[in-house]
């Protein structure tokens, strides 16, 4: 039997695409623009991945084993975007974004495909940039920096990853043609929330624009964690009500939340002003109790930003499924969207039968 044409509801090798479709995501901050496209991201021998199609919906899940290739979807987005819009990519790691058993690796985001040929000695790899048969770009890379010359974040659909890592968020930003790593206290910086304001923003539309953000990190922070934060002489202080704390006097799980729910309300202001972000949280439950995971999942399901959770909690793969979003199992080199294989889960399944046995 022929395989269908992998589309959205179709089957591919006997594999139904579970969770929602990829809905359609109003840009708020153009007036009277169509609704754009959520993203989707094909990668081929793209670090452990050997083949994978993801549609992006709110919030995507990508559960799986360490090392399976999970990060490397931030990985590919993020050199997309630099790509694109010529912000500079070291060639070394374009090198190593290719499968190492592979000599060519293929990153398609939106229409766009990005195709990275590595030379068999590891001395060059070829970029080549298309926009369907048409090639956009095409040169070699060394060493060094790579710019390609290329500005087309206003047509990718893609054009800024806020990438929540361990203790900072990473933020490239096709519309400013640049990137910063940012702790904790650096996104309650008004200078911060400046940048991402138009550059003839008054300081009285800054100032309203970060009074306003506090107020909405404060209020999702306080639904999760019962508490606030709070700036006083430019140090960050944790207030649970009662008494405010330094930030090395607060435990690692509310600063992980902050740091979640600061980084979704910077990737909604970005939206705000045209921008077409997507948020990455990796190793999402990670330092958080399965109370502090539940109610941000529950936080994060109000955002209007494509949000992708990096997991290996099998909590937070069951939240997805009962809501609906979209998951996927990224292991030996693909992405499975049948959560119904137990093969995918024999290692759980080998840990709850011998916790019934002791039990």
């Amino acid at each position: 039997m022929q395989k269908p044409t992998n589309l959205y509801g179709q089957i591919k090798d006997g594999i139904k695409p579970g969770g929602d479709a990829p809905a359609p995501v109003q840009n708020r901050g153009a007036p009277g623009a169509q609704a754009v496209r959520a993203p989707q991201v094909v990668l081929e021998n793209i670090g452990p991945i050997k083949s994978a199609e993801i549609e992006l919906g709110r919030v995507t899940v990508l559960y799986g084993p360490n090392a399976a290739g999970k990060t490397t979807v931030a990985r590919a987005i993020e050199y997309a975007i630099k790509l694109m819009n010529s912000i500079g990519v070291d060639c070394s790691k374009l090198m190593e974004l290719v499968n190492y058993g592979a000599k060519v690796g293929r990153v398609v985001l939106n229409d766009y495909e990005i195709s990275l040929e590595r030379s068999e000695d590891f001395e060059k790899i070829n970029v080549i940039i298309k926009r369907g048969a048409e090639t956009l770009h095409s040169d070699e890379c060394r060493v060094g920096n790579y710019l390609t010359g290329l500005h087309i974040a206003s047509d990718l659909g893609v054009d800024s990853l806020v990438w929540v890592r361990y203790d900072n968020v990473k933020i490239v930003d096709a519309g400013l043609g640049s990137e910063g790593v940012y702790n904790l206290t650096d996104l309650f910086r008004p200078s911060l929330i400046g940048k991402y304001l138009s550059k003839s923003a008054s300081p009285a539309k800054i100032a309203d624009s970060y009074d306003k953000y506090k107020i909405d990190v404060n209020h999702d922070l306080s639904i999760v964690v019962n508490g606030w934060l709070d700036v006083q002489d430019t140090e960050l202080f944790f207030n649970d009500y009662d008494n405010f704390y330094k930030l090395d006097h607060v435990a690692d799980g509310i600063k992980r939340v902050a740091l979640i729910i600061a980084a979704k309300h910077i990737a909604e202001r970005m939206r705000e002003l045209g921008r077409s972000p997507v948020v990455f949280i990796e190793s999402f439950e990670f330092p958080l109790h399965v109370d502090y995971v539940r109610d941000l999942l529950g936080v994060l399901e109000k955002g209007d930003v494509p949000t992708i959770l990096e997991t290996h909690s099998g909590y937070v793969l069951k939240y997805a499924v009962t809501k609906g979003w979209r998951a996927y199992v990224i292991e030996d080199g693909n992405a499975y969207t049948d959560l119904t294989r137990p093969e995918l889960f024999k290692a759980e399944r080998a840990v709850v039968s011998e916790l019934a046995g002791v039990l």
